[in-house]
């Protein structure tokens, strides 16, 4: 076995979670009087860096950033307008997170066949976790009522700990599954899940059915990308 322990991302990875991302963005931003028509192609240009990174680019998607542009949000890159303002993205979230966190599940469920890699997995004995920079309220609902007795592990986005694409929500699974780092494989969809296996000195494997095209995750740096969950359990163990 390869593997020890898969470090799973959530949204885009084992979780279509985009029509529920896009019902409650859009109901954020019409109670707060801006644009609410994203769609879901929307969505996967805003999401993966977590929500204060989201509701940033949806802001400025709507002051005029192009799609292309947004990427660079939430790092020593970017250059938001100076229409958005930190008080109005808090304004915005006061509403998202709680109603996301109510309405998180309504359409949301596991992509094809992820249900049956993690059964596979348990079943040989690898530790399983989650860990996403969605809001931590929303990751523990979802892991409990969709993946129950599933994960070893799970941690969202939350106060006290740097996000990701630091090493400190890994380090703390690491600590908890109790694997050495070069036995963990961290499985993501997104160059914010490149840099974290990188940054937590792990190895990485990148789907390619979540936020982000194949041409974008090898531009970024993706050495591993498997298209379905079968390619998915074989490049875990090794086979």
């Amino acid at each position: 076995m390869k593997y020890k322990a898969a470090i799973f991302d959530m949204d885009g990875t084992i979780l279509d979670t985009s029509a529920d991302l896009t019902s409650a963005l859009n109901y954020a931003f019409e109670r707060t009087c801006h644009r609410h028509d994203f769609t879901v192609e929307d969505i996967k240009n805003f999401f993966g860096s977590g929500v204060v990174v989201a509701v940033t680019r949806a802001l400025a998607y709507e002051a005029g950033s192009s799609r292309e542009s947004l990427v660079a949000f939430g790092t020593k890159d970017e250059q938001i307008p100076e229409a958005v303002t930190q008080a109005e993205v808090n304004r915005v979230l006061e509403v998202f997170k709680p109603y996301y966190a109510d309405h998180c599940q309504i359409k949301t469920g596991p992509f094809p066949g992820i249900l049956d890699l993690i059964k596979n997995l348990r079943q040989k004995g690898v530790k399983l976790a989650v860990v996403s920079n969605k809001p931590n309220e929303a990751v523990q609902v979802l892991v409990e009522e969709l993946f129950p007795g599933s994960f070893d592990f799970a941690l969202g986005e939350k106060s006290g700990i740097r996000r990701k694409p630091a090493p400190d929500m890994t380090s703390e699974c690491v600590k908890v599954l109790g694997v050495p780092r070069d036995k963990c494989v961290y499985i993501g969809d997104s160059e914010i899940d490149i840099q974290t296996a990188r940054n937590s000195e792990m190895d990485e494997i990148a789907v390619n059915w979540g936020f982000r095209s194949v041409p974008f995750l090898q531009k970024h740096g993706a050495t591993v990308i498997v298209d379905t969950a079968e390619k998915l359990e074989e490049a875990i163990l090794g086979e």
